[in-house]
C-alpha cells in the first residue's frame, strides 16, 4: 500500500450523532464525517484517525448545553453534537499516523490543543488558550457513530471494556483534582456531592488511604448509592434549613469528630462550598471540582482566620495513562456507577433519565455496539 492512501474498514451503518440547539431541542440526525467518507477517508486530516464510537457516558455538562444552552461563557449559538466521555475502535487512519493500527481500541480524550501557548509548553495543556474540546460549543461532541480526532489523543485501552473506555474521562477529571489536593493515606476527607464526579472522586480517596471519609448530597438515593457503592463512607443528607456552621458540625460528627483535612468540593454550588470551608480544618484545603455561577459569595474571613486554601480545577492534563493503569489494575473499580443503558438511537429517553435525578441515573451510557462486542 502506497503512503499516500489511507488504511479504512467499511463502516456498517450510517454516522447518526446526539444534536441540540439554541431552542433547547433534543434530537438524533445525521452526523459527520458520512459513512462515504470513512469508508474511503477522505475527510482526514494529517495525523488524525476515524474512531467509531462503541460507549459514551452522559456528563452533567452535556445535559446543561441542553437545558440551559450555557455553561459560564461556552453557549450553545447553533446545531451541536453533544457527548465527550467515548471509547471505540480505529476503523480508518491517515497514511502519516504510525502508532494506531485498524481494531484498536481506544478511549478518546477530547480536546485538541495548539502546542504553541505557554500552558501547552509547559505541561498543563488543560489551560490551552486555543484548546477545541469536544462538546464544548462550538466544538462538536463525540456522541455519534463516527469522528475523526487526533491519533495522539486516542489512548490505547487494549481489551479494557468500552464503558471502562468512556469512563476513563471522569476518572481522569478526579485524577486531576486528587493530584493537585495531595490526598495521602489517613487524611480525612469530605467529598461534596454524590453525583457521578463525587461518586468517582470517593473511589479515588478511598484508593489513596483516606480515613475517615464522609460524603453529602442532597439526593438520599444518592447517598444510598455511594454506601452501596464504599461501604466504608459514612453519609450526610444536606438540609437546607442549616447554616454553614451547622453543616460542617454536621460533618465532623459524622467523622467522630474528625475535621476534614481536606474537602473534595464536587458541586459547584455556593451553599456547599461554603458548608466545605466551615467543616475544614485549620490549615485544611477546600479543593473544587463542581462548575457554578460565574460569581458567588464566600466566607472570606473563615478562610483567612483558620488559614484554609482553596483551590480550583478546570478540566485535566496528563492524567489519562495513570487512569488506565488504575482501571487495567484493578485499583479503582467504576463498572457499578453505569445504571443504565441506551442505544444511540435511543439517545433522547437516555438524556431524560441522566437530566432527572428521581429515575435513580448515576453513569447513563449509551451504547452503538454489533452484535458480540462488549
Amino acid at each position: 500500500m502506497s503512503s499516500t492512501t489511507t488504511t479504512t474498514v467499511a463502516p456498517s451503518k450510517a454516522n447518526i450523532g446526539v444534536y441540540t440547539n439554541p431552542a433547547h431541542d433534543l434530537w438524533v440526525g445525521e452526523a459527520t464525517p458520512s459513512k462515504e467518507e470513512v469508508d474511503k477517508g477522505e475527510s482526514l486530516k494529517p495525523g488524525e484517525i476515524t474512531v467509531a464510537i462503541k460507549s459514551t457516558g452522559i456528563c452533567g455538562s452535556d445535559v446543561h448545553f441542553w437545558h440551559a444552552g450555557r455553561i459560564g461563557p461556552m453557549i450553545v449559538e447553533d446545531t451541536h453534537i453533544l457527548g465527550h466521555e467515548s471509547a471505540g475502535i480505529v476503523v480508518a487512519k491517515h497514511p502519516s499516523v504510525k502508532t494506531h493500527e485498524i481494531g484498536e481500541r481506544v478511549a478518546v480524550e477530547p480536546n485538541i490543543i495548539c502546542n504553541e501557548c505557554e500552558p501547552c509548553l509547559t505541561g498543563r495543556y488543560n489551560g490551552c488558550e486555543s484548546v477545541l474540546f469536544r462538546s464544548t460549543p462550538p466544538v462538536p461532541g463525540l456522541l455519534r457513530r463516527y469522528v475523526n480526532h487526533p491519533a495522539v489523543w486516542c489512548h490505547k485501552i487494549g481489551d479494557m471494556s468500552f464503558e471502562d473506555g468512556a469512563l476513563l474521562e471522569p476518572l481522569s477529571v478526579a485524577l486531576a483534582g486528587m493530584q493537585r489536593a495531595n490526598i495521602t493515606l489517613g487524611d480525612s476527607v469530605l467529598v461534596c456531592g454524590a453525583g457521578p464526579i463525587g461518586l468517582v472522586t470517593l473511589a479515588c480517596v478511598k484508593a489513596a488511604g483516606a480515613e475517615p471519609i464522609v460524603i453529602t448530597d442532597i439526593d438520599e438515593g444518592r447517598l444510598k448509592f455511594a454506601k452501596e457503592f464504599c461501604p466504608s463512607v459514612r453519609t450526610h443528607k444536606v438540609d437546607f434549613s442549616h447554616t454553614p456552621e451547622d453543616f460542617a458540625k454536621e460533618v465532623v460528627k459524622k467523622a467522630d469528630g474528625v475535621e476534614p483535612a481536606i474537602v473534595m468540593e464536587c458541586t459547584g454550588v455556593e451553599s456547599s462550598i461554603s458548608g466545605a470551608i466551615h467543616a475544614a480544618k485549620f490549615g485544611g484545603k477546600v479543593f473544587v471540582i463542581g462548575v457554578g455561577r460565574p460569581e458567588i459569595k464566600l466566607p472570606f474571613m473563615r478562610l483567612s482566620t483558620r488559614e484554609v486554601d482553596l483551590q480550583f480545577q478546570y478540566r485535566y492534563a496528563n492524567t489519562w495513562p495513570r487512569a488506565i493503569r488504575l482501571l487495567k489494575g484493578g485499583v479503582i473499580d467504576l463498572s457499578k456507577l453505569v445504571t443504565h443503558r441506551f442505544k444511540l438511537e435511543e439517545a433522547v429517553e437516555a438524556f431524560k433519565v441522566a437530566a432527572d435525578a428521581k429515575q435513580g441515573g448515576i453513569k447513563v451510557m449509551i451504547q452503538s455496539m454489533e452484535d458480540g462486542e462488549k
